[in-house]
């Protein structure tokens, strides 16, 4: 085999390997975009059942408050809904979370799009490519932490 003949067909490996690398980019992609999809249906759900449990809890503390003998039942009411509140800080967290796999899913797919562009690009092109590619996603999560620390400092004010 001449050597001209071995790389070609060691740049067809290389170019197989790619791919595949590219393949499973693409499958755990879809596998992080279906588990957001699912874990936002659920929260849906949740954030539904709790203004439903919110809305009981303030009819039960009107009643209440309307007759005498039943005092009893508004500090269990208030009970509800500080544990309602609680819970909605969780589902806030769960958004943020969901948006910071969504960047990074975005990540994902931005370099299994480089990897299936079959361009001949030398190895300072494909280094400053990736170097884009990490330079975004690290501004896109400053973004996201900033935004979260600005939520945090405004939900203490009140």
């Amino acid at each position: 085999m001449s050597s001209g003949a071995a790389v070609t067909g060691a740049g067809a490996g290389l170019r197989q390997v790619i791919d595949e690398f590219a393949r499973l980019l693409a499958v755990l992609s879809e596998q992080l975009a279906d588990s957001l999809h699912e874990s936002s249906r659920d929260c849906v759900a949740v954030g539904r059942s709790f203004h439903r449990l919110a809305a009981a809890s303030e009819q039960i503390d009107a009643i209440a408050a309307q007759h005498a003998g039943m005092e009893g039942l508004r500090e269990p009411c208030a009970e509800i809904g500080a544990s309602l509140a609680t819970a909605v800080v969780a589902l806030q967290y769960h958004d943020r979370l969901a948006q910071r796999v969504s960047h990074i899913r975005r990540g994902l797919e931005h370099l299994q799009a480089l990897l299936r562009d079959r361009s001949e690009r030398s190895y300072e092109d494909w280094l400053s490519l990736l170097r884009e590619v990490e330079r975004a996603q690290e501004v896109e999560q400053r973004r996201l932490m900033a935004a979260e620390l600005e939520e945090r400092s405004t939900a203490e004010l009140f």
